[in-house]
């Protein structure tokens, strides 16, 4: 069945957003409602979107982009989220800007980064939000669905201690899957006067439009689109298509397709709870044969796994004790080439775990 996402003046909204930019295109019409129901808000940047290189190679004319040109980019960029919240209206004083680095979440996560997860836990702590919105794990910029993965990891860390009612993803980069309604999608209908102040926030975001404009202005349609679960097809597509665990091992089936967006070899990525954290990096064979399993953040070998498959499909075998004991664990096939990824992460069932 799909809902209506509405909010009360007794909510407390906190909107994830990767970069400046995704608020007004995912969560525009969603903050112009909480402004008026008088729900307390805060947007999170995580980031101040600085490396965005050929947005800024358009709009500037420039070729080479250095670290000076990117510190300048990102304080263009976040002016343009001051215009574009104004537009929604959204005072700077409900916002937080991270800055953490642009296109590194992924880096972040996988070495397990105190400072970013320090950051997003205090966030949840100081608002103690009763609606989180967050990106979808299955969004296809490593950005999004890696702070979809830190997020999940936090806000299970402290469940106890937060107030949280409703928990709702938005999807930007994954067109297929945004076309589609599912079960625990939500919508959000949207006024003409909601879409024209949605459409007037996103014309804001100048730097991003070069390139791309007609599509970020498609977002002020006549909906808002959230979802309380991840798509069921596109968990049913996702290159992780089974992982079991048994008394000694983890077996991952992996049904990977090369696209445009991501080819070029494959490596399983696995990222979990726990203290330390679970961090694991696994490359995949081209013709199957054992390989390393890595800790990321050092290289350091862990131990051995087999692949028996090729060309990006087949299973994988590890030592189950490698990937921990409690707590969420989450998996993402990463190509070497591609800026976008093949699926973003899936969350991998563990026995006992809800």
């Amino acid at each position: 069945m799909i809902q209506t996402l509405a909010l009360t003046p007794g909510d407390r909204l906190l909107v994830l957003a990767p970069h400046p930019d995704d608020e007004s295109v995912a969560t525009g019409g969603l903050l112009q409602h909480a402004v008026a129901v008088g729900s307390k808000v805060c947007v999170v940047f995580f980031t101040e979107g600085d490396n965005n290189p050929w947005a800024q190679r358009a709009l500037e004319l420039r070729w080479r982009i250095g670290a000076s040109d990117r510190a300048r980019f990102a304080t263009r960029r976040r002016a343009e989220v001051e215009q574009a919240l104004a537009q929604l209206g959204v005072p700077l004083a409900d916002t937080r800007f991270l800055g953490f680095p642009d296109q590194g979440a992924a880096d972040l996560l996988l070495h397990a980064n105190d400072l970013a997860r320090g950051a997003i836990a205090d966030a949840l702590d100081e608002l103690r939000p009763t609606v989180v919105v967050m990106p979808s794990l299955l969004d296809l910029h490593p950005d999004h669905s890696a702070l979809a993965v830190m997020m999940t990891l936090a806000m299970r860390r402290l469940d106890d201690r937060l107030p949280v009612r409703k928990v709702v993803r938005f999807l930007v980069h994954n067109p297929q899957l945004r076309s589609r309604r599912h079960e625990g999608s939500l919508v959000l209908p949207l006024s003409e006067a909601q879409r024209a102040r949605k459409r007037a926030a996103i014309a804001c975001h100048k730097s991003q439009l070069v390139l791309r404009g007609s599509w970020l202005l498609s977002f002020a349609s006549d909906e808002e689109r959230y979802y309380l679960a991840e798509s069921p097809s596109g968990l049913e597509q996702h290159p992780v298509a089974e992982a079991r665990f048994d008394e000694r091992s983890l077996t991952v089936s992996v049904a990977s397709r090369t696209h445009l967006r991501s080819f070029g070899p494959r490596t399983l990525c696995l990222a979990g709870a726990g203290e330390p954290p679970v961090r694991l990096v696994v490359g995949l064979p081209a013709s199957g044969g054992h390989t390393p399993v890595r800790e990321p953040r050092t290289g350091r070998v862990l131990g051995e796994a087999s692949f028996d498959g090729a060309g990006g499909t087949g299973t994988l075998t590890m030592p189950a004790g490698l990937a921990g004991t409690g707590g969420p664990l989450f998996a993402k096939v990463e190509r070497r080439f591609g800026f976008f990824d093949e699926a973003g992460w899936k969350e991998i069932a563990r026995p006992g775990v809800r």
